[in-house]
């Protein structure tokens, strides 16, 4: 695998104080300054009965998109619903979430349809098929490959001999960024791989440290915006070509398209592998809880699309998960007519 930053899986989650709202903080708002509280109430798988119901929201890393939109969930949650108290806590991402979701010390949590259909299915890095179901299909993410100019990185193909961010341990980023070295016929033996976060690859690569890095994340991504406010950066190139055989070969995956001035200094729409993100529930979350949850967020996306733009596709991609959809959620829109 990687080299290196073997610590940054599961116990490199932080958990942050929300003392703002959505319009005052929207990087910290609904995040927690403590553990994971899904585990410390019966009632916080929805199960019924009385009393304060627990909700935590598994997000990623605080400088990706999960993070913000799932501290302005929570925000949503603990205005808009009696007897809820609910947190957003930054994690590993993907994979960690499918598992956090699965073992109960998470009640929901964002992840990458690609690392979800993997989950329940038991394959990739999961031992197991893991018992989940999707509350909804959030938004799309695109695969941002970034370099520095002057690198001589132009393609995924360039990458051999240098150093290469793959994304954070336990994130959707380094299952894709594995299937997308893969179909170049790339590993991580060709690659002196990096397993950073999007913070700490966008420092890194300001400090000249690694020539490229991989963010599965919707744009436009404000750890890629630190990083062109210091450095002139480039998108590592998906010929149009290869990008109709990738979206062939992987059914999750589809064509997506950055435009231009998203970046500083990018000054040209870029197209790139995109991926739908996955809000997912473990399967015996109640019919009433998923729906409760699942409308009160759908009610108030003005507030959310305030948090960070990619809340504005939530309407289009609602029932485009890649597993089923849990009851409660669809019945919310079945009668929403989503």
């Amino acid at each position: 695998m990687g080299s290196g930053n073997q610590s940054h899986g599961i116990d490199r989650r932080t958990f942050l104080a929300s003392s703002v709202g959505i319009t005052a903080a929207t990087m910290v708002a609904g995040c927690s300054g403590g553990p994971a509280k899904s585990g410390g109430s019966k009632n916080s798988s929805g199960s019924g009965g009385g009393g304060t119901q627990f909700v935590s929201i598994g997000t990623g890393g605080t400088g990706g998109v999960y993070y913000p939109l799932g501290g302005g969930m929570a925000d949503i949650m603990n205005k808009n619903l009696d007897n809820v108290e609910a947190t957003a806590e930054s994690t590993g991402a993907s994979v960690e979430n499918c598992r956090l979701v699965s073992s109960s010390e998470m009640t929901m949590a964002l992840a990458l349809g690609n690392a979800v259909l993997l989950a329940v299915d038991g394959k990739g890095d999961f031992d197991k098929a893991l018992d989940l179901k999707a509350a909804f299909g959030a938004y799309q993410n695109s695969t941002q490959v970034i370099t520095t100019k002057g690198s001589g990185i132009e393609t995924i193909p360039d990458m051999k001999g240098k150093k290469i961010s793959v994304g954070a341990p336990g994130s959707g980023t380094e299952v894709i960024a594995r299937e997308l070295l893969g179909y170049f016929d790339i590993t991580y033996k060709d690659i002196d791989a990096q397993r950073l976060s999007f913070s700490e690859t966008a420092t890194a690569m300001q400090d000249g440290q690694v020539d490229a890095g991989f963010w599965s994340v919707a744009y436009p991504a404000s750890s890629i915006q630190n990083l062109a406010s210091q450095r002139d950066i480039a998108f590592v190139e998906f010929p149009e070509s290869d990008l109709k055989k990738i979206t062939s070969k992987f059914d999750y995956y589809s064509k997506s398209t950055i435009p231009a001035g998203t970046y500083k200094g990018v000054d040209h729409e870029v197209s790139v592998p995109g991926v739908t993100n996955t809000m997912i529930v473990k399967s015996g979350m109640s019919e009433d809880f998923a729906y409760k949850l699942t409308k009160v967020i759908y009610e108030h996306l003005d507030a959310l699309e305030k948090v960070h733009p990619a809340a504005k596709q939530f309407e289009g991609t609602a029932r485009a998960a890649p597993i089923n959809l849990h009851p409660g959620s669809k019945k919310y829109f079945d009668e929403a007519n989503l």
